[in-house]
């Protein structure tokens, strides 16, 4: 026995001398896994590791799962990271081989993409393509839809000009109903000339009432496109995927031969699978595939995680939702820190409850953008997870919300979240639906900006959105700016709620409810401004409308209150929100006169920093090739009264071409680009001399990509 003893402290004490691995593209599975004779994969590593052992993964692309063997300890984390200096990518797509022609600009190559029609997806120069589809996505725009309006139509079916004569039997059709809030996608089971019939849905059922053909709102039945045949692949950056021989079709962006481009597909769902404890993920770049975390205590930090959900939605969903994203979190005390989580079809990081009773995570100081191209109930961040943290985060372009909280004692602080609601309509930049339950959670100290509902509709974003029957939220200190719908929403039954020193302003109202025969009570409001009226509580006190600017300087986003301003002083005192003011008495609105003037956001930035630079001279267009972004076309701010900046994507070189009309369709100023190299690219727009208006800017590339966006001059 004493001798079992000592051989156990002798085992014991040698894992308390922590071992580093080392993995290389030039390695073997056969080595000791050291500096001078590294591993090849990662996953050897990971089938070794125990608490305390850190793997250093050098430079190449590492097309694998990694999914560690054994579970860290709270004082002994096990790590994979990138070594120093060097760019570690883990993939979960194959690279495509030989490419043929098939006919005209269409190639073809023999490939197996296994996971499916839903998750199937083919990537070129690193961007997700279309699905061969009509009418085309003209303008490589995923969030203007490019669909055509139903001209009739029931549970079964749909009617529609211009459908193309071919049998789209066994494709599918996406719907957006009038309304617009959520859309679905059903299983084509037989065509007519200008009709689809599809598996029917239920009408009197939500999500389909009120989505569905049936139901006229806005002036129209909704719209809708048609995908999946191989007969309408007739654009850039279309394909089509036959299982039955496995050959994969493609008509590459700008009509070149696929083969003079990188061009991959999804091979496996997750480039991360943790499911053992204590597992620390540092400095990787993960790729076309999701990071899912069902674990504790799990560390994902300074990642970037491109294309991690890729998807069509539920071919049969009747929930109008996503429940997965990039990073999908199903486990407790898990965090998610430092970055660059960007582009997916649905969820950006989703952190569920359901199935385990997951808990306590924490999302902060992450840069999350261009989530929800399919129109559905997904955001870049969407938690129903109770004690959950959402912080310091800057969230940017989506298709609907920017954050999705329901979960119970959960905190959203700290937050710069913008142009969101580019597909949907009728949600927020911040959203939730209630219950019966009390939240008891706090929504502050945040920016909710520059979001507008899409114009097929009738326009409903709202900066703070506690829908239906939301219950026990506290909003505090947010600043409200640019939303075509209300800084505050309230829906149904609401009470124990408080509305204090919020700020909205260029706001359509302050605050909107829909009562529908429902109670309100215990709703305070308190220090709040806007620029329009008007306040909805039960105890409404010290709060002020003034269409006029109280600020010391919108334009520059310093939004203290200027020297005179009736904000200052005319609060009242409200324990743990004013706590710390200055003056005689509180100021009303999200920032107090001579206080902090606190940022929300990440307090970093990608390589390429959003921050205009100022502007020089005359010149009225300029476009700076070091501020290369990866989205689409953005306007910063909109509406403009002074100088804006577009942020717009270059997807393959050639030419690029900007003009400006004004309101009566005329031709105000254009400028052209040659020979640009692929990336995105940041452009300052002076618009201080110029009337009054609505103006229109058109992006042309020399390949006919043309991209348009409305601009609001004040």
């Amino acid at each position: 026995m004493r001798y079992f003893i000592v051989l156990l402290f002798f085992l014991s004490a040698l894992r308390l001398h922590a071992t580093d691995y080392y993995v290389s593209k030039d390695g073997l599975d056969t080595n000791p896994g050291t500096e001078s004779l590294p591993f090849l994969t990662i996953g050897k590593a990971a089938s070794l590791m125990i608490p305390g052992d850190v793997c250093f993964i050098k430079e190449g692309i590492y097309r694998e799962e990694l999914s560690p063997a054994n579970s860290g300890t709270a004082g002994a984390l096990i790590t994979f990271k990138a070594f120093e200096g060097d760019t570690v990518v883990i993939s979960a797509t194959e690279p495509v081989g030989a490419w043929s022609n098939h006919t005209g600009n269409i190639y073809k190559a023999s490939v197996t993409m296994p996971l499916g029609i839903e998750r199937n997806m083919l990537y070129a120069s690193g961007k997700a393509m279309d699905l061969a589809r009509w009418p085309d996505n003209a303008d490589n725009d995923p969030y203007t839809i490019d669909a055509t309006l139903v001209e009739n139509g029931s549970e079964s079916h749909v009617e529609g000009t211009g459908i193309p004569a071919i049998d789209w039997t066994g494709g599918y059709m996406w719907y957006l109903g009038a309304h617009s809030g959520a859309s679905w996608t059903r299983k084509i089971t037989s065509s007519a000339s200008n009709r689809i019939n599809y598996e029917a849905i239920n009408p009197n059922k939500w999500p389909f009432n009120p989505h569905n053909p049936t139901i006229v709102r806005n002036g129209n039945r909704g719209r809708f496109y048609l995908f999946g045949k191989l007969e309408a692949l007739d654009h850039p950056g279309e394909w089509f995927y036959d299982e039955t021989d496995n050959m994969l079709y493609f008509n590459a962006p700008g009509d070149v031969d696929p083969g003079s481009v990188v061009t991959e597909v999804a091979t496996r769902e997750k480039t991360v699978a943790l499911d053992k404890d204590y597992i620390l993920i540092d400095a990787i770049q993960l790729f076309g595939g999701r990071v899912h975390i069902a674990a504790d205590h799990c560390v994902v930090r300074n990642c970037v995680v491109t294309n991690g959900f890729q998807s069509l939605d539920e071919l049969d969903n009747t929930d109008a939702q996503q429940l997965e994203g990039a990073v999908t979190i199903e486990g407790s005390f898990n965090l998610i820190e430092r970055n660059l989580i960007q582009y997916g079809s649905g969820n950006g990081v989703s952190m569920l409850f359901f199935w385990k009773g997951s808990t306590s995570n924490t999302v902060t100081n992450n840069i999350i953008r261009h989530f929800n191209t399919i129109g559905i109930h997904a955001s870049p961040i969407r938690s129903n997870t109770p004690e959950t943290a959402i912080t310091k985060n800057t969230i940017y372009s989506c298709g609907r919300d920017g954050i999705y909280v329901s979960g119970q004692n959960t905190e959203v602080s700290f937050n710069d979240v913008s142009e969101c609601m580019r597909m949907n309509n009728d949600g927020g930049i911040f959203y939730t639906v209630g219950n019966d339950d009390d939240k008891n959670s706090v929504i502050h100290h945040n920016w909710f900006h520059d979001s507008e509902g899409p114009d097929y509709a009738d326009g409903r974003a709202a900066g703070i959105y506690l829908d239906n029957h939301s219950k026990g939220y506290k909003v505090h200190h947010n600043m409200v700016w640019n939303v075509t719908w209300t800084g505050l929403q309230i829906n149904w039954d609401n009470w124990n709620l408080a509305v204090q020193n919020n700020s909205f302003y260029q706001v359509e109202e302050a605050m909107g409810r829909w009562a529908n025969g429902f109670t309100l009570k215990e709703v305070e409001v308190a220090n709040n401004y806007a620029s329009h009226k008007d306040w909805i509580g039960t105890d409404i006190k010290n709060n002020i409308i003034d269409a006029e600017s109280p600020f010391i300087s919108f334009e520059d986003q310093n939004f203290s209150p200027i020297a005179g301003s009736s904000l200052i002083d005319a609060g009242i005192e409200i324990e743990g929100i004013t706590d710390g003011f200055l003056g005689s008495k509180p100021d009303i609105g999200a920032y107090e006169s001579g206080g902090e003037k606190w940022v929300p956001g990440a307090d970093w930035t990608v390589a390429d920093d959003r921050v205009p630079d100022e502007g020089e001279g005359e010149e009225i267009l300029s476009l700076d090739e070091d501020h290369k972004l990866n989205h689409y076309v953005r306007v910063i701010p909109n509406p403009v009264s002074a100088s804006l900046d577009l942020f717009i994507d270059v997807p393959y070189r050639g030419d690029v071409f900007l003009a400006l009309y004004g309101p009566g369709g005329q031709l105000i100023l254009e400028e052209t680009k040659r020979d640009t190299l692929p990336g995105e690219y940041k452009i300052r727009l002076n618009v201080e001399g110029m009337s009054k208006g609505v103006y229109f800017l058109k992006y042309f590339m020399e390949t006919g990509d043309i991209m348009t966006r409305r601009i609001v001059k004040l």
